[in-house]
């Protein structure tokens, strides 16, 4: 996978109950930063930011460059 694009990443502050003693207590959490990559159906993936389409192995890139069949493409219409 090439693209990197994702969500800003934050850090923020939020009262949670104490796991021991159940009073509240401020603690940072880490937000964002999540891919803005999305499944098109089995196989790829295409950014929602700059378009760019991905396969998850070399395998489904061969199948739908070249259509060369791969495990589970038999269930997949081109």
């Amino acid at each position: 996978m090439t693209c990197t694009h994702s969500t800003p990443e934050y850090w923020e502050w939020q009262t949670v109950e104490h796991p021991f003693t159940g009073e509240p207590v401020e603690e940072v959490f880490r937000c964002g930063g999540e891919s803005l990559c999305e499944d098109l159906d089995i196989g790829r993936w295409r950014c929602s930011a700059c378009g760019e389409i991905g396969y998850y192995t070399g395998l489904w890139r061969r199948f739908y460059e070249e259509g060369i069949p791969c495990p589970g493409s038999d269930s997949v219409r081109r």
